[in-house]
């Protein structure tokens, strides 16, 4: 029943993230973005991390998808039209890189440990602050540093040209 349970999770995941990278209206693409938050929430669930779940859903899915409508509506997107068309070259040049990185994490997949079940944990919380400032400080570090390049990238896109 797990099985199931992760297949149609899953595939909802994936035809959001799809959705959020091939759609054009930044409307929709706020939409299936804020539908992948929702399905990686529910996968955290399924598999027992409440605490994850629950602060993909208060960080991600409120602070940061309020924070990209904010952009959306501050973005004079007529300086945005001058640029469609430029990420041929790009898509050709990333497919096989992604291709590749799909083939690996596919063997690790098949053939690594990733499918031996954990124990439960008796304190959660306790277990996931500990392991994320100290095991992953940086990754979480340079994951505030992403947004606070955004950030500025979204004033200075949205300030008014003189």
């Amino acid at each position: 029943m797990e099985w199931v349970i992760f297949v149609v999770l899953g595939t909802w995941l994936i035809l959001s993230a799809l959705g959020t990278v091939f759609v054009k209206s930044p409307i929709h693409v706020i939409l299936f973005f804020l539908s992948t938050l929702l399905a990686m929430a529910a996968i955290f669930l399924a598999l027992g991390a409440e605490l994850l779940a629950g602060i993909q859903l208060i960080i991600y899915a409120v602070a940061i998808v309020v924070f990209y409508v904010l952009v959306i509506t501050t973005i004079p997107w007529e300086k945005i039209k001058r640029f469609e068309g430029i990420y041929k070259s790009e898509l050709m040049v990333a497919s096989p890189i992604l291709f590749i990185l799909f083939l690996l994490m596919s063997y690790m997949v098949i053939k690594g440990k990733f499918a031996q079940p954990v124990g439960l944990v008796k304190d959660n919380v306790k277990d996931l602050g500990k392991e994320l400032f100290t095991s992953y400080l940086f990754p979480f570090e340079v994951a505030s540093v992403i947004l606070l390049v955004a950030m500025i990238g979204a004033i200075l896109l949205g300030k008014k040209e003189e």
